[in-house]
């Protein structure tokens, strides 16, 4: 059916250019027709209309909620019953419902005591029933409580929300257009002052950051996450032991997730304290595919390093809450910690590690053993290896059709003891093709013989690729672009962006984080234009995630920190499909798009009929973006640069056909490759992702044909 379209289409369009009646569509809005022409129907700004959704998020809330005060009574058998009062105000104006608070989607209240001599929060109580005052004043109430807590250290705490938004959030993440949380202190509880920082959960999942999406770690008159101990109270059972089986044994994790219930030998062996560093550590080490590696304390606890790498936090449930106990033989998953098994020579029934880990002991203090920074981004004094190596292009010109280049790195830290000598370097470079800010020719590609069109490592010489000189901290290639000779003399390619990407090991003979730079070289004026390609995507919020954004899988570039999207677009260009996405381009918009919103790499690969590979999919589909939405284009994009594409600055893409999968009987069938124009590239990578993700063939089809 979608073959006899196209080809009604490919016929229409001939007839009507033969026959010389493009008068027929005169006053049509469908004049004048280009392809992809999306602003036909999404006129203005369509994908402000995705930010908006995000933007209500984030924005000021109509809603205000103040608690006023708690008051406890005896109930003369040894307890108290207590009343909490509140005031919530919408628009200026007191919010009025006289049925209580059914209207609002979320309305909790909770008290929860603190013991300052003991750091511990416990006695965590919800308040229900609330009644209303008049003149937007509440009150909600809790009987039987053990505690007086106006007469005790501790805190009240309550949050409301309204105006659920339509992300892809569910389960337990709800994000609301109108949300407000309150606290009242009693005691010391304020100089409760935690291990994380609140920014730490920011650089991931946005700000301002709420857990679940409407519970906010800052609250005013109370201490940063003071909010989350009225839940994650020290005391508290934790409910996430399957967290901990499916990083040690993914075949029973496998039965479970289908429905096999856990037995008490399982809920023994797994019991936990919800408390907020098990459930977070948990949660990013086993649940989620965390972005960087878990032994990179500084990304929530910059600064305070020295409260968590202590002798008295060197015990086995600090250990147990990243590492899996035993894990599969093959390993865990890529950032995630490996099995204690795997690396503790002695029994782990042995209490408080410290009475051997510590300064001075007989084996290394915990600080030793994790410096809290990932060994392949920072040095031992946790200085980003990015600052202390930096390469830069300084020089390009064209003789005839050979580009000599210059470049150079330099070493800002004297005492690090990686010599500068060490480095090595990596040249490639790409062709833009018809002024548009995707390649024509890639640099990676091998589109004439058995090697790379572009690209070598310096002092490995290629047909094309020249080593002119080398020494410590100052290179010189030439690159030989007369296979390209008659695309450059008619102006189809008028620049080039050269990359360099340098290599360099620390002592153990791993590969360390330095950043790649390029420049946009102009052929038809022999110089540089650096404004030439305008940026897209600010790389610094990529490294609020990833820290230091290492592409994964690429074994020639292990180490390299891409300095901007230019250096991607070198490899990633609309010329190819996806080679480990279906349906998708290897063009860094679909690719990126596609990835961050969960498609599964390579799931021909997938063995659906063995229950822990399927289960492995499953899990990976269901993730979300942890903006908690992929709508907040902003995350990832400069202001003004996520629009529907710009015909005229963007080349058409390729796109891969779908995987062969002889063991899923799944209702996306056989897709071809598609050439596709740039918007069906770039929307496509979200929305094709989540109709695959779905299987949903319908959806899949709909969205083809409409692009």
């Amino acid at each position: 059916m979608q073959k006899r379209t196209r080809l009604m289409a490919v016929v229409f369009v001939v007839v009507t250019l033969l026959m010389g009646i493009s008068s027929l569509f005169a006053q049509s809005p469908c004049d004048n027709l280009q392809p992809e022409s999306c602003v036909i129907c999404h006129s203005g700004t369509p994908m402000e209309k995705h930010q908006a959704i995000y933007d209500n998020y984030t924005d000021a809330s109509s809603l205000k909620l103040t608690i006023e005060s708690v008051t406890s009574v005896s109930d003369g058998a040894g307890a108290f019953n207590a009343t909490m009062t509140f005031t919530i105000m919408k628009d200026g104006q007191p919010y009025f419902d006289v049925d209580g608070l059914p209207s609002l989607d979320q309305k909790r209240f909770y008290t929860v005591t603190y013991d300052s001599a003991t750091r511990t929060f416990d006695n965590s109580t919800s308040f229900s029933n609330p009644v209303s005052l008049g003149n937007g004043q509440y009150t909600v109430t809790a009987a039987g409580m053990t505690y007086d807590l106006k007469n005790s250290n501790g805190q009240a705490y309550g949050y409301i929300a309204d105006g659920l938004l339509d992300t892809e959030s569910g389960g337990h993440v709800r994000m609301y257009d109108d949300v407000s949380n309150a606290g009242l202190a009693f005691g010391d509880v304020t100089t409760y002052e935690s291990a994380a920082n609140v920014s730490g959960c920011e650089k991931c999942h946005g700000k301002p950051y709420m857990k679940h999406g409407y519970r906010n770690p800052v609250v005013a008159g109370l201490s940063d996450f003071s909010s989350c101990k009225s839940c994650h109270y020290d005391t508290r059972t934790g409910g996430h032991e399957d967290w901990q089986i499916l990083v040690n044994d993914p075949a029973r994790y496998a039965e479970i997730y289908a429905g096999s219930p856990k037995t008490d030998d399982e809920k023994a062996q797994y019991a936990y304290k919800a408390r907020i560093m098990n459930d977070v550590h948990m949660a990013h080490a086993m649940e989620f595919p965390y972005p960087q590696s878990m032994s990179n304390c500084a990304t929530c606890h910059e600064g305070k390093l020295d409260m968590i790498l202590t002798d008295a936090n060197y015990k086995l449930e600090t250990c147990k809450s990243c590492h899996p106990v035993t894990g599969p033989e093959e390993g865990t998953l890529p950032n995630r910690a490996p099995a204690l098994a795997t690396i503790v020579p002695h029994s782990l029934d042995i209490g408080l590690c410290s009475g051997c880990h510590t300064e001075g002991g007989i084996a290394p203090a915990f600080n030793e053993i994790h410096t809290g920074y990932y060994s392949e981004i920072y040095d031992a004094t946790g200085t980003p290896y990015t600052d202390i190596f930096q390469a830069s292009v300084d020089n390009a010109s064209l003789d005839g059709t050979t580009l000599t280049i210059e470049f150079s790195a330099t070493k800002a830290v004297a005492d690090n003891p990686i010599p500068l000598a060490d480095m090595t370097p990596h040249v490639v470079l790409g062709l833009y093709g018809y002024d548009t800010r995707n390649m024509i020719v890639s640099g990676h590609n091998r589109d004439i013989d058995d090697e790379s069109n572009l690209e070598f490592n310096v002092g490995s010489d290629t047909a094309r690729m020249k080593t002119i000189s080398s020494s410590t901290g100052a290179w010189v290639v030439t690159a030989d672009l007369s296979y390209w000779a008659d695309l450059i003399t008619s102006g189809v390619v008028k620049r080039a962006e050269i990359a360099v990407l340098p290599s360099i090991k620390d002592a153990a003979g791993t590969t360390v984080a330095v950043k790649a730079p390029s420049r946009t070289f102009d052929l038809t004026t022999n110089a540089f234009d650096d404004t030439a390609i305008p940026d897209v995507v600010d790389f610094a919020n990529c490294n609020k995630c990833h820290d230091a954004l290492m592409p994964p899988n690429h074994a020639a570039y292990v180490g390299t920190v891409a300095g901007n999207i230019n250096v991607c677009r070198i490899c990633h260009t609309p010329l190819n499909g996806a080679s480990h996405l279906e349906m998708q381009s290897r063009s860094i918009d679909s690719y990126v798009h596609a990835i961050h919103s969960f498609q599964a790499f390579d799931i021909g690969d997938v063995n659906f009929a063995d229950p822990v590979q399927a289960l492995y999919y499953d899990l990976h589909i269901e993730h979300v973006f942890p903006n908690f939405t992929i709508k907040n284009c902003r995350a990832c994009h400069v202001e003004g640069a996520f629009e529907v594409p710009d015909q005229s600055r963007s080349m058409p893409g390729l796109l891969s056909g779908s995987d062969s999968i002889e063991t899923w009987d799944r209702n996306i069938g056989h897709v071809p490759g598609y050439v596709t124009g740039p918007a069906s590239r770039a929307c496509g990578g979200c929305h094709r992702a989540h109709a695959i993700n779905e299987d949903n063939a319908n959806e899949l089809i709909s969205f083809n044909q409409h692009t």
